[in-house]
């Protein structure tokens, strides 16, 4: 069974649904590697454009990372969030996030990935990595703080509470807010707008832009410092039980 669906129509726009409402649309293992493999094959199909979204009505656009596959020792080195999350950044060509539905913890990591979000104003967002004890990637911090700000990005990490796709939209985070009925419509025309332009001028400055967010990176002893503080969080015994507490509720 397949839990993303691939399609590309005869202008070289490639659309990517995520197709799990049943759970969310959390991300597990195989589920990433499904949008791993479409991001792969919307390359080699030389695809002008890619429009990742959930399906029509759904109520969660992506809740994450699956917490049934939570590994807090192997929290970042194979973590399918993170690897589309990196992939998506890497990719030359413009991702376009058509979202409808909530967004939760690792489903925001996948935003601030992609190029642009076009979002329906019921799109609230929240990320509760921190009720967890969670610790994040600087990886992933530093283009949070590039597109939201601190404040905001404080805000939504030190409360765990959701946000209103308003106040995302005037965080940065979306492109658009715009009502369910218009929302296809209004992907369409920044599609539209997109194929117009160069796709070798678009691929040069989404390199560029991404390039200088990545500047910010830790690199030495400021990154040892931070994995010692992150894997010290992971293994305290307040973690732990906040996690094991999720989970026991996830199985009920």
């Amino acid at each position: 069974m397949r839990w993303t669906r691939y399609a590309i129509d005869d202008r070289h726009v490639v659309t990517i649904t995520l197709d799990r409402d049943a759970k969310r649309n959390a991300v597990n293992a195989q589920m990433g590697e499904e949008v791993l493999e479409c991001l792969d094959l919307a390359e080699r199909e030389e695809a002008r454009v890619v429009v990742l979204r959930a399906n029509s009505g759904a109520k969660v656009w992506c809740a994450g990372h699956d917490l049934r596959e939570l590994d807090p020792a192997a929290l970042y080195a194979d973590n399918p969030i993170i690897k589309v999350f990196q992939r998506v950044q890497d990719l030359s060509i413009p991702v376009v996030a058509m979202v409808e539905g909530s967004v939760h913890a690792g489903g925001l990591i996948i935003l601030l990935g992609v190029d642009i979000v076009v979002a329906t104003d019921n799109a609230e967002v929240a990320i509760a990595s921190s009720k967890l004890g969670i610790p994040l990637e600087p990886e992933v911090y530093a283009p949070w703080l590039a597109v939201m700000g601190i404040h905001k990005a404080k805000e939504l990490l030190f409360t765990a509470r959701a946000i209103s796709a308003d106040d995302a939209y005037h965080a940065g985070l979306y492109n658009h807010v715009v009502s369910v009925d218009e929302l296809e419509p209004a992907t369409n025309d920044v599609v539209t707008r997109i194929l117009a332009c160069s796709s070798e001028a678009i691929a040069d400055a989404k390199y560029q832009l991404n390039l200088m967010v990545a500047r910010t990176r830790l690199a030495g002893a400021d990154r040892d410092d931070v994995e010692r503080r992150s894997g010290a969080l992971l293994a305290s015994p307040d973690t732990r039980a906040r996690i094991a507490a999720l989970l026991a509720t996830l199985r009920g």
